[in-house]
């Protein structure tokens, strides 16, 4: 199991009715994205942060840990849109030359990327509401509900066989490293060749004995789940509407200052 799973299942609201608070997170991103104002993106942060860590009861630290996996990755291409090419007469915060032309941030630059990357982490919190707060089975249980079964049962052999190729991975590396495989430079890029060679024979292979198991046992094509009766929760339905209006008030007065 892994860790937004046992969040999900020990977190407070993991009894709730998926569809509230699949709802409650699509409401609030959808809000996000459509002023993209860095005031409307920040509470956004705030609220879902806030919603996460008290109504779900999940830890600060590892909150952020989870956190910093997508903020290096905004951080990264947002790094792109901040330095920008510099043209005659254009004043910069900071440059720098390079053969050919004059990079620079410029507040123009310096804006536009705080404005990406504070919608893009806004967007992301209403994710993790979502995601570390429901369990994979209860979210399972919504899709059949809604949509085909075919593609409930796709989706649950997805996310499954992604664990089961990053376990692959992991016990290919350990097996590398105790050889001394990542001793050097050359030794990595060799051992990570060879990784990647083997990791998806073997992900194959086990995914091949995992078919013969189901079919021993009987499988049909379906994925029969016990699941635990859900509740609604008025405080969900509050947290969403004042949350919505909260955002949609910042935002309009955003756009009157203006």
């Amino acid at each position: 199991m892994t860790l937004i799973d046992k969040l999900a299942y020990s977190s407070k609201l993991a009894h709730v009715k998926a569809g509230s608070k699949l709802l409650a997170a699509l409401v609030v991103m959808s809000i996000c994205l459509a002023f993209g104002s860095p005031a409307v993106s920040a509470t956004t942060i705030v609220l879902m942060s806030a919603a996460t860590l008290f109504m779900g009861g999940c830890r600060l630290k590892r909150y952020a840990k989870l956190m910093l996996v997508p903020m290096a990755f905004v951080a990264t291409g947002v790094l792109t849109i901040i330095v920008c090419r510099l043209g005659p007469g254009d004043s910069s915060l900071f440059s720098f030359r390079l053969p050919g032309a004059d990079y620079g941030v410029t507040a123009s630059s310096l804006y536009m990327g705080a404005r990406v990357m504070l919608k893009a982490l806004g967007a992301v919190t209403c994710l993790y509401f979502f995601s570390l707060n429901t369990p994979m089975n209860s979210f399972l249980s919504l899709l059949r509900r809604r949509f085909p079964g075919v593609l409930a049962e796709l989706m649950e052999l997805m996310y499954r066989f992604i664990f089961i190729i990053w376990d692959e991975a992991g016990r290919i590396r350990t097996a590398q490293a105790s050889r001394l495989g990542y001793g050097g430079f050359s030794d990595s890029l060799r051992s990570l060749g060879e990784l990647a060679a083997v990791v998806f024979i073997r992900a194959f292979r086990r995914a091949d004995r995992i078919g013969l198991a189901l079919e021993s046992r009987g499988f049909e094509g379906n994925f029969e789940y016990l699941c635990e009766t859900e509740s609604s929760s008025p405080g969900l339905t509050a947290l969403t509407a004042l949350s919505a209006a909260a955002l949609a008030a910042v935002g309009t007065l955003e756009r009157a200052l203006k």
